[in-house]
């Protein structure tokens, strides 16, 4: 009869032997996907560095702007510069502006609010077409309330329009003192969300 401390012995080598042989195989499995991982792990890389530097340029951008360099911006930096002021401001923001936007270029949401904003970054004044498209943007993309902001005034309609229908205008003296609060409070300790509680 087999000593008991052989058999022992022996199970323990044959299962050495089996790890030893499955950790190879597995390791020679492993082997080929190394280039690509390693080219996937840059890639990714990459791309955290990049999303990286255009914040922090978009930052920048947005710190030293002024009413000057936002008359110089086209659309579509502006719908950027504006998506950064409403961070600043407390807001989460979704950038919808496109060609078919069907009337609003960015949703901001607060804990009880989702605002629907029409930019406008126009030399003259705005006209009443922008309120109608920021009441429809509310209808579409189910906000609770619309905002167009502009770089210049409004019209008298556009006005009116908007006193009657509850949509918010932000003309240039209402962008000025917007972008004087986030520059306040960036200077300050602790950022806390600039909306007013009660428009949450």
């Amino acid at each position: 009869m087999p000593d008991l401390q052989e058999v022992l012995g022996a199970l323990q080598q044959r299962t050495v032997g089996w790890f030893s042989r499955a950790l190879a195989a597995g390791w020679n499995a492993f082997v080929p996907f190394i280039p690509s991982l390693m080219a996937t792990a840059a890639l990714l890389v990459l791309i955290a560095v990049a999303g990286i530097a255009i914040r922090i340029r978009r930052d920048r951008v947005f710190h030293g702007a002024t009413l000057h360099s936002i008359d110089i911006m086209d659309g579509t930096q502006f719908e950027e510069f504006l998506a950064m002021l409403f961070v600043h401001l407390g807001y989460r923001v979704q950038h919808v502006g496109m060609s078919h936007d069907f009337g609003a270029d960015l949703l901001l949401t607060s804990p009880r609010q989702r605002i629907v904003v029409q930019a406008k970054r126009y030399a003259g004044n705005v006209g009443i077409g922008a309120v109608q498209e920021a009441l429809g943007a509310v209808h579409y993309y189910r906000g609770t309330r619309g905002m167009v902001v502009a770089s210049s005034d409004f019209t008298e309609s556009a006005r009116e329009l908007a006193a009657r229908s509850g949509v918010e205008l932000w003309d240039r003296g209402r962008l000025a003192a917007a972008m004087a609060r986030t520059a306040s409070r960036d200077r300050g300790i602790g950022r806390k969300p600039a909306y007013n509680r009660r428009e949450e």
